[in-house]
C-alpha cells in the first residue's frame, strides 16, 4: 500500500483536485425489509425526504428500522411502533461485509479463514506485519492487488484496499463505483469529475468509510474500506518513535 494512497484514505481530499463537484446521491433500487441501525446519538425521523420536514420522532443510537422504499439519500422506514417516516440514510448504518465477515467485528484470525474458502490467493501473510498481501483476480474481475491492515494490538481489522490496475480506461472508476452502489446503496458524496482527473466516491456506515476513487492521469481505481479510528490506531503504532 503506498504512502501518496493511505494519505487519501485519511484525508479524504486531495489537494491535486483542481475542479471539486458536490452532487446528490443518484436514485437506487430500493430493498423492501432492510433492517437498519441509528447510527448517530440521535437520528431525525421526517414525514418527507427533507432536511427541512417536520420531525416525526426522534431515534437514540442502536434503535433499528426497517426499510419500506428510497429516494436518493433518504430511506422511508417502519418504526417499531408500526408508524413510518424518512430518514436520511447518514444516520442509519448496516454491517458492511467482506467475505461473509462485519468488517466492525472481524480479527486477522476469522479474516485469514474466510479468505482461504474464497477465490482469492494468498500472496503473503506475515502475523509480525499488519498487512496480509492478496491476489483477488480470480475474485473481482478486473482486480489486481487487494491489502488487508489490522490494529497491531488487538489484530482487528482495520482497512482493506482492492487495486484495479488501468492506465486509460476513464470509464473503470465509474464501473467499479456502480458495482460498489449496488451493494451498499448511493454514496453520499463526489469530490471530482468522473470523466478526466482524480475523483473520489465515498460512503458512510457508522464508523466505517467506504471509498472508491482515482488519481490522474494514471486511472487505477482503488477501492477502500477502512474502520477509520482503527486506521489511525494502526498508522500511529507504524510510526517511527
Amino acid at each position: 500500500m503506498t504512502k501518496r494512497t493511505l494519505q487519501l484514505q485519511k484525508l479524504g481530499i486531495s489537494s491535486f483536485f483542481a475542479l471539486i463537484f458536490l452532487f446528490a446521491a443518484s436514485f437506487a433500487c430500493a430493498a423492501p425489509g432492510d433492517v437498519w441501525q441509528v447510527s448517530v446519538p440521535v437520528g431525525n425521523a421526517r414525514a418527507l425526504p427533507q432536511t427541512s420536514a417536520d420531525l416525526v420522532n426522534q431515534l437514540p443510537k442502536g434503535t433499528s428500522v426497517t426499510e419500506l422504499a428510497r429516494e436518493g439519500v433518504w430511506l422511508k422506514v417502519q418504526l417499531a411502533d408500526g408508524s413510518e417516516a424518512w430518514m436520511h440514510q447518514v444516520t442509519l448504518s448496516q454491517s458492511v461485509e467482506l467475505f461473509d465477515l462485519s468488517l466492525n467485528t472481524a480479527d486477522r484470525t476469522a479474516m485469514r479463514k474466510a479468505i482461504r474458502t474464497s477465490k482469492v490467493k494468498v500472496v503473503r501473510e506475515v502475523d509480525t506485519y499488519p498487512y496480509d498481501l492478496y491476489d483477488p483476480s480470480q475474485w473481482k474481475v478486473g482486480a489486481t492487488e487487494m491489502t488487508l491492515g489490522y490494529t497491531l494490538k488487538e489484530q482487528l481489522f482495520a482497512v482493506a484496499e482492492i487495486t484495479y490496475r488501468s492506465e486509460k480506461d476513464t470509464e473503470q472508476v465509474r464501473q467499479v463505483a456502480e458495482a460498489v452502489r449496488k451493494e451498499l446503496g448511493p454514496w453520499q458524496r463526489v469530490l471530482g469529475r468522473r470523466a478526466k482527473g482524480p475523483v473520489e466516491f465515498e460512503w458512510r456506515r457508522g464508523d466505517l468509510r467506504v471509498l472508491v476513487h482515482r488519481g490522474w492521469p494514471d486511472t487505477t481505481t482503488y477501492v477502500v474500506y477502512e474502520v477509520t479510528d482503527r486506521l489511525n490506531e494502526m498508522q500511529a503504532d507504524l510510526e517511527p518513535r
